[in-house]
């Protein structure tokens, strides 16, 4: 709970609106991604996407990485795909990555070559009825 009221205050600080009206959202979930190949379309996470049009909840998406790029794993980066230049960024435990779910914000993940990706997407919604209450661990 803690660090998602963190990662929740630091994107409604970026940008200009109120925590209280950002809801966590699901789903949100912890990613292990390697070399192994993908069992269904799901699993094939190097594809272009929107999160908005994956996840109809989406407004705002975070990931925290849990193991570092070139120390953990091999490939596995983070692509913002533009038009005038694709913006990578490199996972390291620890780091913090949000941004806005919807067709501007068009991503994928480069495939991981060697090792374990480690991460958790935790994502929220400005609407209410897509709230949901912070995961419990058992």
């Amino acid at each position: 709970r803690d660090v998602r009221q963190r990662i929740q205050q630091r994107i409604a600080q970026v940008f200009g609106i109120s925590s209280s009206a950002m809801y966590l959202t699901k789903p949100t979930f912890f990613s292990r991604m390697n070399s192994t190949g993908a069992k269904t379309t799901h699993d094939e996470y190097w594809h272009p996407h929107v999160d908005k049009v994956t996840y109809g909840s989406f407004d705002y998406t975070s990931l925290l990485y849990l193991s570092d790029y070139a120390e953990d794993f091999g490939g596995g980066r983070f692509v913002f795909m533009d038009a005038d230049s694709n913006k990578t960024v490199e996972p390291r435990a620890g780091r913090v990555s949000f941004f806005t779910s919807g067709s501007e914000n068009l991503h994928r993940v480069e495939r991981v070559q060697w090792g374990t990706r480690f991460a958790i997407t935790i994502s929220f919604s400005c609407d209410p009825e897509h709230g949901i209450g912070d995961p419990l661990l058992g």
